[in-house]
């Protein structure tokens, strides 16, 4: 049997979220009324979309940096926890690359 729809619960409950401290004022969110502007809104495209609007990684015509680089373009499919490796994985292929030039 479901319980009776309690106004008053309902009503401390909602206070009780609006005491939770979601960061919002360290980055600065503004109302979502129609006088919000977007510009105080950090955080109005999603990461895809972002990097769906970032250009195509310049090509360097190197074969090891080009190949490198493009590792990146892996990042919005994958799940954040896996950003890490394919940042590391790129990091250590550009420092090889760098350190083979010095050689040169």
């Amino acid at each position: 049997m479901t319980e009776p729809y309690d106004a008053e619960h309902d009503a401390d409950l909602d206070a009780g979220l609006d005491r939770i401290d979601d960061g919002g004022a360290l980055v600065g969110v503004a109302d979502s009324g129609p006088t919000a502007r977007s510009e105080s809104l950090p955080f109005v495209m999603t990461a895809r979309e972002h990097f769906a609007s970032v250009a195509d990684v310049e090509v360097t015509g190197d074969a090891r940096v080009d190949a490198a680089t493009a590792r990146l373009e892996e990042i919005p499919d994958l799940p954040t926890s896996d950003h890490v490796a394919v940042y590391d994985d790129v990091h250590r292929r550009l420092q090889d690359a760098l350190s083979d030039a010095d050689v040169r």
